[in-house]
């Protein structure tokens, strides 16, 4: 376990994600793991396979199960979500991939994930414990806005962690953190653009303008984000590991062809950064 102090932040982005899961398999492989982790979307998926030690886990669900079960418009005309998560949250952990909960509980890291108000447009963050049977807290996070139900979860209406906290650094400082290792989908020098379709949005959330707004102001909020991610590796309190081109992987491509050499980048990224890691403290003991 690496010192009290040190974040390990993450970002969302679909099936972009694959990027992380290449660099948690890296951690994985050398025993690496965080006291803190927090997650939005994707990242809180990535993050469960880290947090129970499933090696080669994240993986086998690409090759495997990143179908039309997993991402189609089929889900939408379905079940209201473009992306299957009764099959990503039910099916698989229960029928397909085993999920090990029982190391997840266990584990000493705390784990936060993110979700979206929609009354209030503010992030909320569940627990690693409040992870019930259904993975309400998780479906919430990931439930990206147009291609996605509103999920109801302990009376709240929930969207997508992404719209309030884009990138999760501002909670991971305000949690005393000093050290943040912060895994992006987005390549350096990406920089997101506002939307083209406003009054369309504010007409599709009306009952939530807050909302609206912050989808609307997403951008800046990113942007916002990124620029203090950048100042803290500037400042040597951070590190950041993100492609390093253009991406070719869209948040719903099922294409193997793309997603897979994302993912072994992720995973070269993350073995490069480990040393630097783990040269923030002398009390990391890695697996031979």
């Amino acid at each position: 376990m690496l010192p009290k102090g040190t974040a390990l932040v993450l970002e969302g982005g679909g099936v972009r994600a694959y990027y992380t899961a290449g660099v948690l398999e890296a951690f994985m492989e050398k025993g690496l793991m965080f006291p803190y982790i927090i997650g939005v979307s994707a990242g809180v998926g990535n993050a469960l396979s880290y947090i129970s030690g499933q090696r080669g886990r994240n993986k086998i669900l690409l090759e495997k199960y990143t179908d039309s079960r997993y991402v189609g418009f089929g889900n939408l005309i379905k079940h209201g979500s473009i992306f299957g998560y009764d099959f990503i949250y039910g099916d698989v952990p229960g029928k397909h991939l085993f999920w090990d909960r029982e190391v997840y509980e266990k584990s000493e890291t705390r784990f936060l994930m993110g979700a979206t108000d929609c009354r209030t447009a503010e992030a909320l963050w569940f627990e690693k414990h409040e992870l019930d049977e259904k993975f309400s807290a998780a479906r919430a996070s990931c439930s990206v806005p147009y291609l996605a139900k509103i999920v109801k979860y302990k009376g709240m209406e929930l969207l997508d962690g992404g719209i309030a906290a884009p990138i999760p650094i501002e909670k991971s400082l305000s949690d005393g953190n000093s050290f943040f290792v912060i895994v992006l989908t987005r390549n350096a020098n990406y920089t997101k653009k506002p939307l083209r379709y406003e009054k369309l949005l504010t007409m599709y959330y009306r009952k939530y303008p807050r909302l609206a707004e912050a989808l609307i102001t997403r951008h800046d909020a990113y942007n916002r984000q990124i620029a203090l991610c950048e100042e803290l590796e500037r400042e040597g309190k951070a590190l950041i590991l993100r492609p390093q081109l253009p991406l070719k992987v869209g948040r719903i491509t099922r294409d193997l062809k793309k997603i897979l050499p994302l993912y072994d980048e992720g995973l070269e990224a993350g073995r490069q950064g480990l040393q630097k890691i783990i040269s923030r403290s002398s009390d990391i003991h890695l697996k031979s």
